[in-house]
């Protein structure tokens, strides 16, 4: 039977599908970062938290795997084994986020970020970031804190989807970062 064999064939020959995806993963992991179609980004998630995975081991044969499939090794070698393991080292999963971002003006395709979570360019803490520098201008100051322990997201109008990516946020970075990066934000402003 062919149940469970379903991937995503992208419209590209096995060979050429393979090189394709190599050469995503290799650039994610050296650039943190990368804008990709959305059939693309969900198809390369799998393999850049894999990746990760196998940088977490750190052994000899997890090394050979990682040399095997990554491209730019000079580059992407050390970021994985000596950047981004330990960065990850106590999350159990999850490595990757995609972020739809709109459609690409040629064709219309539907277009994403993926990003490894809790980098330096994360998109999510910028767009809390933002959210929260324009909320606190327009009203009186209030702590990241207070936000999270108590109702005042309810009473400034808050959605509740913003708090939940202030919480998700919240885990990688300490609450005194988050308030000091919202008051340079309100500064700019």
């Amino acid at each position: 039977m062919h149940h469970g064999k379903h991937l995503r064939r992208l419209n590209r020959t096995s060979g050429h599908r393979s090189s394709l995806l190599k050469n995503l993963v290799s650039s994610l992991v050296e650039h943190g970062r990368i804008e990709t179609t959305v059939a693309k980004a969900k198809t390369i998630q799998p393999l850049a938290d894999s990746m990760i995975t196998l940088g977490k081991k750190g052994d000899v044969e997890a090394k050979k795997q990682a040399l095997a499939y990554l491209n730019s090794r000079d580059i992407t070698m050390p970021k994985l084994f000596e950047e981004l393991a330990p960065r990850f080292a106590n999350r159990q999963g999850g490595y990757t986020r995609i972020q739809r971002i709109g459609k690409r003006y040629g064709d219309n395709a539907p277009m994403a970020i993926i990003e490894y979570v809790d980098g330096p360019t994360d998109t999510l803490r910028e767009t809390v970031i933002s959210t929260l520098a324009r909320k606190f201008s327009e009203t009186q100051k209030i702590s990241v804190k207070d936000i999270l322990q108590t109702n005042k997201a309810e009473e400034l109008g808050l959605p509740k989807s913003l708090v939940r990516n202030l919480k998700k946020v919240q885990f990688a970075n300490s609450v005194e970062s988050i308030d000091q990066a919202i008051e340079k934000r309100i500064a700019g402003l």
